[in-house]
């Protein structure tokens, strides 16, 4: 996949989230938010306090090491980032189900 498109804004969204998981980034966790994105077709940046992991794999976002109450940046390219970045939010604070 060419990543051209991350360099027109149009592509882009991005969001500012606390996370409310109790125990932080688990693997069901990180799981949940790789199948998201892989299923889109988009790519997905995190950032937390001044780390930034491309979360392309599952233990890319366990790199995160965002805990309880983590000030998390959430930053979506490709054509369906609104919806991506909206279930990758939910997923960060409460789980979503999990």
């Amino acid at each position: 996949m060419s990543l051209e498109f991350i360099k027109r804004k149009e592509y882009m969204a991005t969001k500012e989230i606390d996370s409310k998981l109790f125990k932080g980034i688990s693997v069901l966790v990180a799981s949940k938010i790789y199948k998201e994105i892989d299923a889109s077709g988009t790519k997905l940046i995190l950032y937390k306090d001044g780390k930034a992991v491309d979360a392309s794999t599952v233990l890319d976002i366990l790199a995160l090491d965002a805990d309880e109450n983590s000030k998390i940046k959430i930053i979506v390219y490709g054509d369906n980032k609104d919806k991506v970045i909206e279930n990758v939010s939910e997923i960060l604070t409460n789980g979503a189900g999990i």
